[in-house]
């Protein structure tokens, strides 16, 4: 019995063996549909999450990719006041992108001349404490700024919209030749300044019914606090849990979901069994995230010897899925490393993927900046990492220590810039494999997705030639 075990055993693969057969192409890339859903109610325009991890997914990271058209799930590694305070912070971000550029009414006319060209824009609001209180010119300082004054001395009326007027804020910048605009509340403190090149991008924002963003919360099953906090807030909860299919985890799940009103997302799981077990115990489930042992710094398979590929996972969940008459999305969760890997977990039944380490390293990741040498790099970790654990049970007393071993690493990876250039590489990357494929949206590429397979010394031919 135990050898059949061995001679009978599954191959799975992973991504880089597989491939998409090219199909024909009934439209160019800038045609291509990414919109889809990231659970029952939540329609995302971009199939693209945030990992809930401690060096990822914080407030900056959740605005940016609500903006570029996906959805960002803020971590659970602190208190719950601090994880509800980011939440109701992305509910009141405004809906279009903003830097935090401005000068102070006492900064030093040269030095704001200097952080102008720095930031190739011909104005800035200027601000006293938090009140935009003007506007400078770089034209102005340039040709007045003699005795290194203040910029105060040089201000002229401020060119600010509030959150309201944010439709206007394109029309506003064209007919008055501005570059930037302030953002402010009701209560005319700053929020953030409009750049004239951002209005150019392409993407829209995934929100509400309001029109606010959208923005996902990452909970343990087991703290029922939380998670009742939470979905007041929150547009979608996302169980945070590394083996969703355990008995303890499963009944504990199942007691809250008559509690919350908003969507559900359950994992990770990675099989055919563990969906039927919780479709059978659990009646609400809006979204299933799928991966098991696959992540970049993952160290589950070397740990424990368990282990099940993501590609595969995905494939084997979305079939249980087909199979019980779901309409609910299956979201790809571990080991993806490139925009190939988003478009082959995508072709096996993923509605979105949840990213990690292809997020890490960029400017809104929540983790600080570190120089070693000449180079910049930002901290990254697994959340079952040693450090990231005893974060967790010093911010979170509903963590329940069931485990005495680590099962994920930490490192630093470089500084990447901003998020919005590598998800918009993404993007662009994602709709050109798409029409390779000969698929205009993501259920047709469902459909048409026949895959082939390389062997190892057949992929180390395609990557020596590149």
């Amino acid at each position: 019995m135990f050898k059949e075990k061995i001679l009978g055993s599954i191959y799975t693969g992973f991504f880089e063996e597989f491939f998409i057969r090219p199909g024909l192409s009934e439209k160019e890339p800038y045609e291509i549909d990414l919109r889809t859903k990231f659970s029952r109610n939540i329609i995302l325009e971009i199939p693209i999450s945030s990992s809930p991890m401690d060096t990822v997914s914080g407030y900056e990271m959740a605005v940016a990719i609500a903006l570029l058209g996906g959805i960002g799930v803020v971590h659970r590694n602190m208190s719950i006041e601090e994880q509800m305070s980011i939440i109701k912070k992305v509910k009141e971000a405004p809906p279009i992108r903003t830097r935090e550029i401005f000068l102070t009414h006492d900064q030093r006319c040269q030095n704001a001349v200097e952080y102008m060209r720095r930031n190739e824009v011909r104005d800035l609001p200027v601000l006293k404490g938090s009140t935009v209180v003007g506007r400078a010119r770089y034209i102005d300082l340039e040709k007045e700024c003699v005795n290194n004054d203040p910029v105060e001395k040089y201000v002229r009326e401020p060119v600010k919209i509030t959150l309201k007027q944010i439709r206007d804020a394109k029309r506003i910048i064209m007919e008055g030749g501005f570059d930037t605009i302030a953002v402010t509340d009701d209560h005319d403190n700053y929020l953030g300044t409009i750049v004239y090149k951002d209005l150019f991008q392409e993407n829209s924002p995934s929100l509400d019914e309001e029109g606010r963003l959208i923005v996902g919360a990452a909970v343990s099953p087991f703290d029922k606090e939380r998670i009742l906090k939470i979905d007041k807030y929150a547009d979608v909860i996302v169980t945070d849990v590394a083996h969703f299919h355990n008995r303890n985890v499963i009944n504990a799940t199942k007691m809250i979901t008559k509690e919350i009103s908003k969507d559900l997302v359950i994992g990770n799981l990675a099989t055919e069994e563990a969906v039927r077990d919780v479709v059978s115990e659990i009646d609400k489930i809006d979204g299933f995230r799928v991966g098991l042992g696959g992540g970049s710094i993952c160290i589950t398979p070397e740990v424990t010897g368990v282990y099940m590929p993501t590609l595969y996972a995905v494939a084997e969940v979305r079939d249980a899925v087909d199979k019980l008459n779901m309409n609910v999305p299956v979201i790809a969760d571990g080991g993806i490393r490139s925009s190939a890997d988003i478009m082959r977990a995508l072709a096996a039944g993923a509605s979105s993927v949840m990213l990690g380490y292809m997020l890490a390293g960029t400017e809104e990741a929540s983790a600080p900046k570190i120089r070693v040498g000449g180079s910049v790099y930002k901290p990254y970790r697994g959340m079952a990492s040693i450090s990231a654990i005893e974060l967790r049970y010093a911010v979170d007393r509903y963590s329940r220590r069931t485990k005495q071993v680590a099962e994920g690493i930490e490192g630093l990876v470089p500084y990447k810039g901003s998020v919005f250039k590598i998800v918009q590489e993404i993007i662009e990357a994602l709709k050109a494999g798409f029409g390779y494929a000969g698929a205009s949206n993501i259920e047709e590429l469902w459909r048409k997705t026949v895959f082939i397979r390389t062997k190892p010394r057949d992929f180390r031919d395609i990557i020596q030639k590149i």
